[in-house]
């Protein structure tokens, strides 16, 4: 059995839904930032942290506008966040945190106990807050087994049985920035261009920076503050729309262009990006390769992560290592093609045999695609009014 995550675009219509709306996700933001507290007091005093099922007693009817099970799922995220911290610091990670944000709101989740689905509506319980009632644009593929609910938006994970995809044959997959994504299968490379997620991110980071310098000059909580705090919210929908688009778009190129293909992809790099410049830093850690894996994984026979180290400064036919910049050129065998493409076909020799071996398949043909292609402007052909008029009779001719 596998799962689906579907979204579904919602905002509160009436007052009542808006009372609830709020209710519930300031009863989560205060249950979180009460954990906050006590986690912060109990690391001070060096004493033990708490089981999950004992601060689920400690929480038992203490937050009345939330649903039981809402409670239990977000002290369970609460602890995941706390373990996951301890691991990383144990590793060496000194810069990890353990959550230290007292939000004013926060999102809302719950399990299939608390939420149901009845005529074609989804009904979430919170608790004396009420009841919420969202309808369903479409049938669930599966059995509903949680929802989060946020700002704008409802999420929804069903359980879907798994699909039997025979595998055809096997690509490697480089993740980057300005390609977005390379695939190849040794013979033929695709190379997505990320040159429109690129700019997207761009913008919102632009964007981002200004309601947040504007919103430094006016008083949290006004009506000014909050008018920028709506547009800032409105803004970032758009950007995680437009990504997601672009990311399914992009991962479609690929399914459609290596069918039944199981896909050997590069590990995600952000710890690469704190030895890069302050840019593209940023461009690398804004980079969307958990979604462009999990959406390889949906639409192909499966994504299989690899080490991709020295992927890209390796030469698949002699085994060299050189540095280059967009195109990889060898200085022993003297062979070159883009850097994208040199890193997929060592992926893919990665998977297949464990290592970089020199001798690997290099592709023949590359073909450069675009996620979505706009038509650009139209081109608009107005006569020539001299050869218009030179064509006319003296006495037709304009003055």
């Amino acid at each position: 059995m596998g799962y689906r995550t579907l979204e579904i675009a919602w905002m509160p219509r009436s007052r009542s839904e808006w009372r609830t709306f709020t209710a519930a996700r300031r009863e989560a933001a205060r249950l979180w930032a009460d954990l906050v507290e006590r986690h912060h007091r109990i690391r001070r005093l060096n004493w033990r942290w708490p089981t999950k099922s004992r601060w689920e007693r400690w929480a038992k009817r203490k937050y009345p506008h939330l649903h039981s099970q809402s409670v239990q799922q977000i002290i369970g995220e609460f602890c995941e966040a706390v373990n996951a911290t301890r691991q990383l610091r144990k590793l060496g990670h000194s810069e990890a945190r353990y959550p230290w944000r007292k939000p004013k709101y926060r999102d809302v989740v719950y399990t299939n106990q608390g939420a149901t689905v009845r005529d074609s509506k989804v009904r979430l319980p919170n608790g004396d807050a009420g009841i919420l009632h969202i309808p369903l644009p479409f049938d669930l593929p599966g059995r509903l087994m949680e929802a989060r609910l946020a700002m704008g938006r409802l999420l929804l994970v069903c359980e879907v049985p798994d699909e039997a995809r025979p595998q055809r044959t096997v690509v490697g997959v480089d993740l980057g920035v300005n390609t977005l994504v390379a695939a190849t299968d040794g013979e033929k490379a695709v190379l997505v261009s990320g040159r429109e997620a690129k700019a997207t991110v761009q913008w919102r980071n632009k964007r981002l920076a200004e309601i947040q310098k504007a919103q430094s000059r006016k008083t949290k909580g006004s009506r000014r503050w909050k008018r920028l705090q709506r547009r800032k919210a409105k803004m970032l929908t758009k950007a995680r729309q437009r990504i997601r688009d672009i990311t399914h778009k992009a991962t479609r190129k690929i399914a459609d262009a290596f069918p039944g293909a199981t896909c050997y992809v590069g590990m995600p790099f952000n710890d690469a990006a704190q030895k890069l410049g302050s840019k593209q830093a940023q461009q690398v850690s804004a980079a969307c390769n958990r979604k462009l894996i999990a959406q390889l994984d949906h639409k192909t026979c499966g994504a299989i992560e690899q080490d991709e180290a020295y992927s890209s400064q390796t030469c698949p036919v002699c085994g060299e290592r050189n540095k280059c910049g967009r195109v990889y050129r060898c200085r022993r065998c003297g062979y070159s093609a883009p850097r994208d493409v040199v890193g997929s076909a060592n992926i893919l020799c990665i998977g297949q045999h464990g290592t970089l071996i020199p001798g690997c398949r290099v592709p023949n043909t590359i073909h450069a695609v675009h996620p979505s292609k706009y038509p650009g402007k139209r081109r608009v052909v107005r006569p020539d009014t001299a050869q218009v008029a030179r064509g006319l009779p003296r006495e037709a001719a304009p003055l």
